[in-house]
C-alpha cells in the first residue's frame, strides 16, 4: 500500500469509526455514552519536569502514519464497534487465582490476535515515553485492550523512531485473585517473560491511560478515548513481582492529601505512590492529568517538588 492510499484509508476510518458500545469485565458489549476526545498534551510549566518538553516539530503526521504502518496496515487500520476485544470464556467455573501458565497463555493469545488482525489497536506516539529518564525521541506505540470473565488484558507493540523492529509487551489483570493482581511481561520469541522492576517505576497501579505527544499523532482519536475510559474504570489490583525481579527500594511514600486521597494502600482507588515513581508523577502532574479533577496550587507543586527531590517541605 503506497503512502497516499494509506493516508486516505486512515482519514476514512477516522471519519467513520464511532463508539456504539464498550465491553464490560466479561467482554460483553454494554451501552455507553461516547467519551470525550482527549485534548492535545500541553505542559502547565509547573517546573516539575527535569528536561524541556519534546514537541516533535519535525515529526509530521505523514511520517507518523508511515512509521506506524510498518507492522502491517491490514492489522491496524480497521473499523470497530467495541474498543475492547472479547476473549473466550475461561474453561473453569469461578476460578480462584490464575496460574502463571494461564496468565502467559492470555499474553500469547492477545499477541496472536494482533498478528492475525483481530485486535483494535490504538496507534500513537507516547507522551510519557518521550520524556525525562526514559528516552528522548519519539516512541511509537500500538495499544490494544481485551477482556473476558476472568481477565483484563492489554498488548503494547512498541519501538522508537530509530529502531527497525517492534517489541511486544503485555499486561494481564487477574480478576479472580483476591486481591486482584496485575502481571507484566515482555513477549519474546520463546514466550512471555514476566518482569516487574523497571515496569513498577511507572505502573505501580497497573495499566496507564494513553497520552499522545500531540493531538494529531494518533490514528483513531475515538478509539483512544474509549480505551482510556476502559483503563480509568479498571479495578484496584496489586503488582506481581517475580522472584528474579523483586520489588526495588521505593523511597518514602507520598502522603500528601491531594495524591494520597486516591493513592494509598488502605482504602485508595489506586496503589500508594513512592519517590521511586518520581518520573510518572512529574509528567502526569505537569501535563495536568493528575489530580484528575483540578490542577495543583503553586504551594502544592512546591511541596510535591521537594518530596520528589528528597528535600524538606518548603
Amino acid at each position: 500500500m503506497n503512502l497516499d492510499k494509506l493516508l486516505k484509508t486512515i482519514s476514512a476510518l477516522l471519519l467513520t469509526s464511532s463508539l456504539a458500545v464498550h465491553a464490560d469485565d466479561e467482554g460483553k458489549p454494554t451501552k455507553s455514552k461516547e467519551p470525550k476526545l482527549l485534548p492535545p498534551a500541553v505542559s502547565l510549566d509547573t517546573g516539575l519536569l527535569l528536561q524541556p518538553v519534546l514537541t516533535l516539530p519535525d515529526f509530521t503526521y505523514e511520517k507518523f502514519a508511515a512509521e506506524m504502518s510498518t507492522v502491517g496496515p491490514e492489522k491496524i487500520h480497521k473499523e470497530w464497534t467495541s474498543p475492547v476485544v472479547a476473549l473466550a470464556k475461561h474453561p473453569q467455573t469461578n476460578p480462584k487465582g490464575l496460574t502463571h501458565d494461564e496468565v502467559k497463555a492470555y499474553m500469547t493469545e492477545v499477541k496472536q490476535m494482533f498478528d492475525e488482525g483481530k485486535a483494535n489497536p490504538v496507534s500513537d506516539v507516547g507522551l510519557i515515553s518521550t520524556q525525562e529518564d526514559v528516552i528522548r525521541q519519539p516512541m511509537l506505540n500500538h495499544v490494544a485492550a481485551f477482556s473476558n470473565d476472568v481477565v483484563r488484558a492489554y498488548l503494547l507493540v512498541q519501538r522508537t523512531a530509530s529502531d527497525h523492529g517492534w517489541s511486544y509487551y503485555s499486561i494481564v489483570q487477574d480478576l479472580t485473585a483476591e486481591p486482584k493482581i496485575h502481571y507484566f511481561a515482555e513477549l519474546k520469541k520463546d514466550g512471555p517473560e514476566l518482569q516487574a522492576t523497571s515496569c513498577y517505576k511507572c505502573h505501580s497501579s497497573g495499566p496507564l491511560a494513553i497520552h499522545p505527544a500531540r493531538g494529531d499523532l494518533v490514528l483513531d482519536a475515538k478509539l483512544l478515548a474509549a480505551v482510556d475510559k476502559h483503563i480509568a474504570e479498571q479495578p484496584r489490583s496489586e503488582f506481581y513481582f517475580p522472584p528474579d525481579n523483586p520489588k526495588p527500594p521505593t523511597g518514602k511514600e507520598l502522603t500528601m492529601k491531594f495524591c494520597a486521597r486516591c493513592h494509598n494502600d488502605d482504602d485508595g482507588d489506586r496503589a500508594a505512590l513512592f519517590q521511586l515513581q518520581s518520573h510518572a508523577i512529574r509528567v502526569m502532574v505537569d501535563f495536568g492529568y493528575m489530580p484528575p479533577n483540578r490542577h495543583l496550587k503553586p504551594e502544592e507543586v512546591a511541596e510535591l517538588k521537594a518530596f520528589l527531590e528528597h528535600k524538606p517541605k518548603p
